[in-house]
């Protein structure tokens, strides 16, 4: 698919409310039946095949589990994904796993968590705590320091298709607070859409404490902020990354289609975690399958924005920057 069509696809999608999450069509799982949205009918079994994860994410995480083994002479890096219980911070913490690094997940609850834990029996540990309650995102920042030091935090979780308070709290706010709270890795990677170009930074909203933020606005606000923080800590890696509109649940949420490949759409966060190329050790970029974006908000590289963005921020939540 060319560029422009990718675009064209994407701005349609915004249009008419569609998540802006690839694909191509596997075999079903053993003994289910399709029910016509990338789900199957049945319990789901290993990888959640119709609860957590499409047919495409599953058999995606079974070629992994096949086929991907550690690099020679590869240094093992210690890495922390957010919403890594499915989708593609499961994958990107499965290929990371089978490259030979440690990799800590993170679950919205003890059962996601339980469900991680089986799917992917080589994690270091799992951290959990839901980021839709700020609260909670604030003591899971803590129990995060108490693992220790991370080289990346791959910034994963989102929501759509939920109410605007909970796609605020769990796409904005909550990163944010992880960003101010956990003590820095070397390496941030912030997920964000190509439907940030749609939004607006809605920082009345954030500074009065109200909750009237859409999927594009938080995705323009995660954006704005990566750039921020890759200029606030110059000495760090910050990146952002637009996956693409994959398969998986959030990208089949208004029906089974999705024009984006699978792979690439978590692999640009494995090459950037993994920094074996001079390309992947760059900071302040944003990046479509291992590619730069130039096209963006207009408020994503102006410094002012990005100022009063974090200046919003920290009068919604009490927490500052450092």
């Amino acid at each position: 698919m060319t560029d422009m069509t990718r675009r064209t696809l994407l701005r349609s999608a915004a249009a008419v409310g569609v998540g802006a999450l690839a694909g191509c069509t596997t075999a079903q799982e053993p003994g289910s039946t399709s029910n016509g949205s990338g789900r199957t009918t049945g319990n789901g079994g290993r990888f959640g095949v119709g609860d957590y994860n499409t047919q495409e994410v599953a058999d995606e995480l079974r070629y992994i589990e096949g086929n991907v083994r550690p690099l020679p002479g590869q240094k093992a890096k210690r890495v922390l994904i957010t919403g890594s219980t499915g989708g593609l911070g499961q994958l990107t913490a499965s290929f990371l796993l089978a490259r030979g690094h440690s990799v800590v997940a993170h679950a919205r609850n003890d059962q996601r968590a339980s469900d991680v834990r089986r799917d992917l029996p080589g994690l270091e540990a799992v951290v959990t705590g839901d980021l839709s309650d700020l609260d909670e995102a604030k003591r899971l920042a803590a129990r995060i320091n108490k693992l220790g030091a991370f080289d990346v935090i791959v910034y994963n979780a989102g929501e759509y298709g939920v109410t605007n308070a909970e796609i605020l709290n769990v796409n904005s706010l909550s990163p944010y607070l992880l960003t101010s709270l956990v003590d820095a890795p070397e390496q941030s990677i912030y997920l964000t859409s190509d439907l940030h170009r749609g939004g607006d930074l809605k920082l009345d909203e954030l500074r009065t404490g109200g909750s009237h933020v859409t999927y594009d606005d938080s995705k323009l606000q995660i954006l704005t902020l990566a750039m921020a923080v890759a200029r606030r800590r110059p000495e760090l890696r910050v990146n952002a990354v637009a996956p693409g509109w994959v398969p998986t649940l959030m990208g089949f949420a208004n029906g089974p289609y999705a024009p984006d490949d699978l792979r690439a759409g978590y692999m640009t966060q494995v090459w950037l975690a993994e920094g074996r190329e001079p390309a992947s050790r760059g900071s302040g970029g944003f990046l479509f399958h291992r590619k730069p974006e130039d096209d963006v908000h207009r408020a994503v590289l102006d410094t002012r924005a990005q100022d009063d963005l974090l200046d919003a921020y920290a009068e919604r939540t009490g927490v500052v920057l450092r």
